[in-house]
């Protein structure tokens, strides 16, 4: 009995600690970005405005298909007001009065002309759609780079967090070798108070690493939408590549490539569209308009019969007097289109100046790489002297501690350079919409 009660015990012991183990799992950058897109209320709110769009587009054409009404109603009236027509036999015998009478009936309208609106509604909830869909590809694409510089910039803080380590490592070593000369009478005991002191401020320098980093994972969950946060969530590591791969497209071939690829300048354009359409709407409506209508009408009461009556006709409807303002309208529409069109005018403006900054990025990342790559080299050779310097007897522990401190700061400056290469890479593939070579 005892070793089923062990069991369960360790059963239920294991239950209970494996939801832990599962909210500390890795997430990759891929899964960050889908969670991010899946959650973010902006896009969710896009989506929707595509589906009205499509929806619109039904809606302007059903119009095609005209209106059938149906009505019914109770008519009340006095008793000097007939409700029947007066002929010689009813004066004869006694006119009937009714106050009261029934009527229900159905009656259809069908456009045959209209100036043009409907098929330009049609066109203009086509573009909205267009223009919400390329508007939401845009969206997606910031949203794709906003997760994937954070998720770098928290990768990069680990990476100095690794170097900063080292250096910790290699002084804690150091100090149980300084500690054991001091015993031997080979070193001054001040040595041991130098090396403690670097220990304690490269222990603070890491403190503050580790807060960044868990300041920025909590971000990143908040980004991606996630109502309760982990501050243990660990990232997958992204490989950097060993040496820089640098621009292999033309510059100027990039600015031609924004111009031509950005969403949001295409959905400018498509704005440009509608408001082109809106003119024409608003000209249709100074335009005739002619309806074929049919209708069927019945009456009832008490004491009078009512024969059934219908109508079909076609009606002609022509604008004669509106004090200017379907003028005032077109007007107006025009002024709409100039501006969109100023609207791509500045956003081309924008984007050849984001073209420009993104390029500049990515060209001074790639130079930081190359300075702090040799940096580490030079360093990596003046800790290695120093250090046999100190050792050998022949050199200060000060100029020992600043080389080891020199190398561990590089090291971090070109893990940190490494991915704001990355982020400056990723922010030019935004800028163009495409992946850079």
């Amino acid at each position: 009995m005892k070793k089923w009660i062990r069991l369960l015990g360790a059963f239920l012991f294991f239950f209970c600690l494996t939801p832990l183990s599962w909210s500390a799992g890795q997430i990759t950058l891929k899964e960050a970005i889908e969670e991010t897109l899946h959650n973010n209320p902006s896009v969710r709110a896009y989506e929707e405005r595509v589906a009205r769009a499509n929806l619109n587009i039904k809606i302007a054409k059903t119009y095609y298909w005209g209106e059938l009404m149906g009505n019914a109603g109770v008519h009340r009236s006095e008793d000097r007001l007939m409700v029947s027509p007066m002929t010689p036999h009813q004066m004869r015998e006694g006119i009937e009065f009714e106050k009261t009478r029934f009527g229900y009936g159905v009656a259809y309208k069908l456009p045959i002309y209209l100036g043009g609106k409907i098929p330009l509604s049609v066109d203009i909830s086509r573009l909205s759609e267009a223009s919400a869909g390329l508007a939401l590809k845009r969206l997606r694409s910031v949203i794709r780079h906003r997760v994937t510089e954070l998720y770098h910039n928290i990768l990069s803080l680990e990476g100095e967090e690794k170097a900063v380590d080292e250096n910790i490592r290699a002084l804690k070593v150091l100090l149980e070798h300084t500690e054991l000369a001091i015993r031997h009478g080979k070193k001054p005991p001040i040595d041991r108070y130098k090396i403690d002191y670097s220990l304690k401020r490269w222990q603070a320098i890491k403190d503050k690493i580790v807060n960044q980093r868990v300041s920025m994972i909590v971000a990143l969950q908040t980004l991606m939408g996630r109502g309760v946060v982990d501050s243990n969530m660990s990232l997958t590591p992204v490989e950097i590549p060993k040496k820089l791969r640098p621009l292999q497209q033309d510059i100027q071939k990039l600015y031609t490539l924004a111009l031509e690829r950005r969403s949001d300048l295409q959905a400018a354009m498509k704005k440009v569209e509608i408001a082109k359409k809106k003119v024409g709407l608003a000209h249709a409506e100074r335009m005739p308009s002619i309806f074929a209508v049919g209708s069927f009408q019945t009456y009832d009461a008490p004491h009078v019969s009512f024969e059934e009556e219908w109508d079909a006709s076609l009606q002609l409807r022509i604008p004669l007097f509106d004090a200017g303002r379907r003028k005032m309208k077109v007007e107006a529409a025009k002024v709409g289109v100039l501006e969109e069109r100023m609207h791509v005018f500045e956003l081309q403006q924008a984007i050849i100046k984001e073209v420009g900054d993104a390029i500049a990025k990515v060209r001074t990342t790639e130079s930081l790489v190359e300075s702090y790559e040799s940096r580490v080299q030079l360093e990596k050779e003046v800790d290695r002297v120093e250090t046999l310097k100190y050792e050998k007897g022949a050199g200060d522990i000060d100029d020992m501690l600043r080389a080891k401190a020199e190398l561990a700061y590089s090291k971090s400056k070109w893990v940190e350079s490494m991915f704001q290469w990355l982020n400056a890479r990723s922010y030019l593939s935004l800028v163009i919409e495409e992946d850079v070579k």
